[in-house]
């Protein structure tokens, strides 16, 4: 197996929560595993670093990485600014095809059951997401988008263990694609920028309770 197969199943075990958060990834089992020397592996390990998906601590190695709240806010934050203007240039640049295949994904979207299949309200959803970055014909906007799709991997696999944020985002992937359908600039940015806003604060409601409430009884 070659140093790209290696990064692309590594990436896919973090996707799938196969590896999870925190844990740690050792040089001498991933030679083992994938029957490689240290040095590729080691190169694999730091485009993962550079990609976000890895933390790395000084002389002992990498863990996967978890995100703490300031960083979940910075990734919809960016995620909000990038997206909204992608929707808003995909309404009107978008082609008949990329129209129809809305359509599409829009027909499945009413016919999944998030509450027996999130999975795939998530995938129809970053289908949606990854559709709209493309119409929107920015190639800037979309080297960031790249990088930036890393991160929200790993907020995805802490909104998938919440029904109720699938749901609500199936609702408002539903409303996000009638405004593109449409073609109202307008709209279809505010409603990414709503259903990113939304999103970010019932995940942190739900998963950074603590934290949050630390925050609020901080003194000034």
């Amino acid at each position: 197996m070659d140093k790209q197969h290696v990064y692309e199943d590594i990436k896919q075990k973090i996707i799938e929560e196969r590896l999870l958060p925190g844990q740690w990834l050792i040089e001498r089992e991933l030679c083992e595993c994938y029957g490689l020397s240290r040095t590729p592996i080691r190169e694999v390990l730091w485009r993962l670093y550079n990609d976000g998906l890895l933390h790395q601590e000084s002389n002992r190695g990498f863990t996967v990485k978890r995100l703490t709240l300031d960083q979940v806010l910075d990734i919809f934050q960016l995620r909000e600014a990038v997206e909204g203007m992608a929707s808003r240039l995909a309404s009107s640049k978008g082609s008949n095809g990329f129209m129809e295949g809305l359509r599409e994904i829009k027909d499945k979207l009413l016919e999944v059951d998030i509450e027996q299949n999130s999975f795939a309200g998530i995938m129809l959803g970053r289908r949606l997401h990854n559709g709209i970055i493309e119409a929107a014909a920015n190639g800037l906007m979309s080297d960031i988008y790249e990088k930036l799709m890393n991160l929200t991997i790993l907020t995805a696999n802490i909104t998938r263990k919440s029904v109720a944020i699938e749901r609500a985002s199936r609702d408002a992937h539903l409303a996000i694609i009638d405004a593109l359908l449409s073609r109202d600039e307008v709209l279809s940015e505010l409603r990414m920028r709503e259903h990113l806003r939304d999103t970010c604060r019932v995940l942190v409601a739900q998963f950074y309770p603590g934290i949050i409430e630390l925050k609020n009884n901080r003194p000034d």
